[in-house]
């Protein structure tokens, strides 16, 4: 079986209609100075699903299919929980069927992510995931501008929180490391505490829409679900998430953290002034 074959290949339903009841405006007003225009902010509610539907939501943002032309226009957050647990591959990550079959033997569904990385092992008893879906004219041209505004906000919300990442040097960073796994190694834009990563980022641009995916390792994942990745990748686990950065308290409050990201995130959002200083 091919990488491709490991597409989900499954309609989530009406995209649309779960967006469209799920959308509520939480920032008219993004803190834009002088001679910039606010941007709206929408979030959906917190989703506790598969892999399949999580995926199949994102794909419908990515898309921008069911959404009225404000919600195109702006910018849609949401945060959600994979119940049941589940590994996702980043898009042009290789993956042979027969490694994909453990997992699934093992009780983990596996599906593919729009976005760019590794493996992704989430679940809702250690892990929670974040999507930010935007028009891409609304950052500048390349891939880092995305990546400055969802790892800036939620590395400010971090820290209003007391768990201030990493400084961004290549010494706290360490030496890069290839692996399959996404927590095993950084990135500039993914976050660290203590040296370990706890926030990782990835993202994706789709014609002319952007959707940055973010996950947040809490802890070490169950011995159970451990033990099944690494035998499907062939490598051992690295990754313990905050519990691992043990002089900073430990996990902050989920539904704190996410709101300190959200606001910060509206706070950072100004529309982009042509040459004359018009939006």
């Amino acid at each position: 079986m091919t990488s491709s074959a490991l597409e989900t290949g499954v309609d989530a339903g009406p995209v649309g209609s779960r967006v469209s009841g799920a959308l509520s405006a939480v920032a008219q007003s993004t803190g834009a100075g002088e001679g910039q225009s606010s941007i709206a902010l929408h979030e959906l509610g917190l989703l506790e699903a598969s892999a399949a539907e999580q995926m199949a939501l994102d794909e419908g943002l990515l898309e921008g299919r069911g959404l009225s032309v404000a919600e195109r226009d702006g910018v849609i957050v949401r945060r959600y929980a994979w119940t049941p647990p589940a590994v996702s591959l980043g898009k042009f990550q290789r993956f042979d069927g027969a490694a994909a079959a453990r997992l699934r033997a093992a009780g983990l569904d596996v599906v593919r992510r729009p976005s760019g990385g590794r493996l992704v092992l989430h679940g809702a008893a250690f892990e929670w995931s974040f999507t930010v879906a935007l028009p891409a004219r609304l950052l500048p041209y390349g891939t880092h501008a995305a990546y400055r505004l969802v790892a800036g906000a939620m590395a400010a919300a971090l820290d209003s929180l007391g768990r201030a990442p990493d400084q961004k040097d290549a010494e706290s960073r360490g030496p890069y490391t290839r692996s399959a796994l996404c927590f095993a190694t950084a990135l500039p834009h993914d976050l660290l505490l203590d040296g370990r990563k706890a926030v990782a980022v990835a993202q994706v641009r789709r014609g002319d829409r952007l959707l940055v995916h973010g996950s947040v390792l809490e802890r070490r994942p169950p011995a159970r679900l451990v033990a099944a990745v690494e035998e499907a990748v062939g490598e051992p686990w690295r990754g313990d998430g905050f519990v691992g950065a043990v002089e900073r308290g430990g996990p902050p409050d989920r539904a704190a953290l996410w709101r300190a990201f959200v606001a910060r995130l509206g706070a950072s959002l100004t529309k982009p002034r042509t040459r004359d200083g018009t939006s």
